[in-house]
């Protein structure tokens, strides 16, 4: 007898691709404002809209671990090793916000509040991954406080976007809600 697995063949390409683009996203685009989590604003996006099109818990996790082990491996960071730490966190905390709210992801409020949830806890990993290293805490502090802000603004206006996408999506009948093709 042959067991299904938990994500269809379908779902597993799928998330591994916005797994990827996370990735692409984070190197390959630079925002030259010199403002921390500025780039949350584009790379919420693919977990966001993949976490949506799944629709299934673990989803945001999937996209999370395969894009921190590609930063994790092939980053460009002084810390990137440590990478696949934000990543999963932030994976896990768009899964946790969309359960809690329905997977409602094409609704702008339910977007900003996954996007900047996502990427304040990025940032709170990066700061404790910087504390485990040795940084004092005095300077951690300092950091949080200037950075939460700005995390949430701009994590925030990454959801929104990716919430605007994902309802366009399923308006236009690229995708429906729940919808998932069979694997034939």
């Amino acid at each position: 007898m042959k067991q299904s697995s938990y994500f269809s063949l379908y779902e597993i390409a799928l998330l591994s691709l916005f797994g990827a683009l996370v990735f692409v996203v984070r190197m390959a685009i630079k925002i030259p404002f010199h403002i921390p989590g500025n780039s949350g604003v584009l790379w919420v996006l693919p977990v966001i809209i993949g976490t949506a099109l799944v629709r299934k818990p673990g989803a945001g996790t999937y996209i999370g671990i395969v894009s921190g082990l590609l930063a994790s491996f092939f980053g460009l960071e002084a810390l990137h090793v440590f990478d696949i730490f934000k990543y999963t966190a932030l994976g896990v905390t768009i899964d946790l916000v969309s359960m809690a709210f329905g997977y409602r992801l094409d609704h702008p409020a339910v977007g900003f509040v996954a996007g900047a949830a996502g990427n304040m806890v990025k940032m709170v990993v990066n700061y404790a991954v910087h504390l485990f290293l040795g940084v004092q805490g005095t300077f951690i502090l300092i950091g949080i406080g200037v950075s939460s802000v700005t995390h949430l603004v701009f994590g925030g206006l990454g959801g929104i976007l990716a919430a605007l996408i994902v309802g366009r999506l399923y308006r236009a009948g690229v995708v429906h809600q729940g919808d998932v093709p069979d694997e034939g």
